[in-house]
């Protein structure tokens, strides 16, 4: 699988044929996508984390 990416990424992995030129566009918006959705993702769950860290929300000892 990396030798695949890896020889996407340089060029030689999918010819110049004809399904070639249609598929490597879609391959490099579908990365891109995944790159895209993987930084949303961990923005959301460092924010959810840091909302969670805060002491008002955090009850360290109980009175009760």
């Amino acid at each position: 699988m990396w030798n695949f990416l890896l020889s996407y990424f340089v060029g030689s992995a999918i010819g110049a044929s004809r399904f070639g030129r249609l598929v490597k566009p879609i391959l490099t918006l579908v990365s891109i996508g995944v790159l895209v959705a993987g930084l949303i993702y961990t923005c959301v769950v460092l924010n959810a984390v840091r909302e969670r860290s805060h002491g008002s929300y955090v009850h360290t000892h109980s009175s009760h």
